[in-house]
């Protein structure tokens, strides 16, 4: 069971829709409710602070939580279970399935089995291949205890045949995605390839890839959009922003084709627009992001968790735009509009986008020279657990840090800073060029010696391919220029 700490944000996560259905669930039952206290108390508070801890133990001194605790689990989980049924494909499929199981049991070998002829028609249609798989071994089965009443041979083997043959597309597809899946996490975990070593490391998932498609037997919608997503995410990390833009545009036509295999569960859509989007701004095309964010913005999510995501990525790429076009004080004034939904959402938001926003947001008041500010917003980054993010996000971070601290004059504390970041970055073998180029320039600035020397160096830097996102991300062409002026 899962404990209290967890139990609160899952209450935070609920609808409207979804406490009213929970209530009216609950409602039906007599007696007191002790669950049911406990919930109106966890509804109550927006985060898990002393006061809530406090009425809790009011309200249940000594072990009488526990009970309450264990008991509103199941029923919150029951209630959800009733509320989603029937609203995504997947749901629909196994609950004609279960119907099948439930009708057979009891004797309505007929009606049984045409429930499972609705879960493999519409398993196919929506190419649910796991689903027919399912039912078609639970046909099997049923049909085993009834001898094999109306089949032949043939019928079998046909039958059995098309199993095995969705058993291997079911396994290609896995292999494919666990491939796309570790290309993500190391995009995720380090960003784009920033050394030509790097990239030759990417060679053998690519190769990996390539042997998967060779052995693939069904083409699917799953199995082109894992193929495309691979290769729009493996040209985002070579820097080869042209072939990602391709890819991904690709990819947005066949999306667009087959709407119905993934308007329940957008998830994969989600990505793409978020590739595409970055993929733009990364090639500093912010004319045309807008089209793409009404895109995003116009996909309808399933939950209310993944619609307030997508809120606040099109939040953070609009800021991001503005302020690398030199539009601080029209990207300050969206913040100040929604600063209270922003203080109630940010916490409950992953942590990639939470700091990815913190960090534009810092940078709109750098650029307004409200320094004091943005030291405000990037300290709220970095005094919170940081190894969960991506090595790119971390050490913009810890740049824009010390470009704030450059601003107000902090020497003292930049001679610290500096060497810490150096320790990190030489322990962690990722001692990149654009880290070693700022932190060369502060520790010359440090000490009073002119930088015009330095112009050469920032103009290679700047060409260079593998750094491109990180002097994106921190707007560091400016600072450049402004610091060698």
């Amino acid at each position: 069971m899962i404990p209290i700490d967890v139990l609160h944000p899952l209450v935070q996560s609920m609808t409207k829709s979804e406490k009213r259905y929970f209530r009216l669930t609950v409602s039906l039952q007599q007696g007191e409710k002790a669950y049911l206290r406990l919930f109106d108390c966890l509804d109550r508070y927006e985060l898990f602070n002393d006061a809530l801890k406090e009425e809790l133990k009011t309200l249940f001194p000594a072990t009488t939580i526990e009970p309450a605790r264990k008991h509103l689990y199941r029923v919150l989980m029951k209630s959800l279970r009733q509320f989603e049924s029937d609203k995504s494909v997947e749901e629909k499929l196994m609950n004609l399935i279960q119907d099948s199981q439930i009708l057979f049991n009891r004797g309505l070998i007929s009606v049984s089995f045409e429930q499972l002829e609705k879960a493999k028609s519409l398993a196919l249609k929506y190419e649910k291949f796991m689903f027919y798989i399912l039912a078609s071994r639970q046909e099997l089965q049923f049909s085993v205890r009834q001898q094999f009443v109306g089949w032949n041979e043939t019928k079998l083997v046909e039958k059995q045949e098309k199993i095995r043959e969705l058993l291997e597309h079911e396994l290609t597809v896995q292999q494919h995605a666990s491939l796309f899946e570790v290309l993500l996490l190391r995009y995720w975990k380090t960003g784009v390839v920033r050394s030509l070593q790097e990239s030759v490391r990417l060679n053998d998932l690519l190769l990996e890839e390539h042997q998967v498609l060779t052995s693939q037997q069904v083409e699917s919608f799953e199995s082109q959009q894992l193929h495309l997503h691979f290769q729009s995410a493996y040209f985002l990390m070579t820097d080869d922003l042209e072939g990602s833009s391709r890819v991904l545009h690709e990819l947005d036509r066949l999306f667009q084709c087959h709407q119905h295999l993934w308007a329940d569960r957008p998830d994969h859509y989600l990505h793409l627009l978020n590739g595409i989007l970055q993929t733009l701004r990364g090639t500093e095309q912010y004319d045309k992001m807008e089209y793409f964010l009404e895109r995003l913005q116009s996909v309808s999510t399933p939950s209310e968790s993944l619609t307030m995501t997508v809120t606040y990525q099109i939040l953070e790429h609009r800021l991001h735009s503005a302020v690398n076009r030199g539009q601080a004080c029209q990207a300050l004034q969206i913040v100040q509009n929604q600063r209270e939904a922003n203080s109630r959402d940010l916490p409950r938001l992953p942590i990639q986008l939470q700091v990815q926003l913190g960090l534009t947001i810092a940078r709109i008041h750098y650029n307004l020279r409200d320094y004091s500010q943005a030291l405000f917003q990037i300290n709220q980054i970095l005094n919170q657990p940081t190894r969960s993010l991506s090595h790119i996000l971390y050490i913009s971070c810890r740049l824009m840090n010390l470009l704030i601290h450059v601003a107000l004059d902090n020497r003292d504390y930049l001679h610290y800073e500096i060497r810490s970041i150096e320790r990190k970055l030489k322990s962690e073998k990722k001692w990149y060029r654009a880290e070693q180029f700022v932190l060369t320039l502060l520790k010359n600035w440090l000490k009073n010696k002119p930088l015009h020397a330095f112009k050469p160096q920032a103009r290679l830097l700047l060409e260079d391919p593998f750094e491109r996102q990180l002097i994106l991300e921190l707007g560091l062409k400016d600072w450049f220029g402004a610091m060698m002026d």
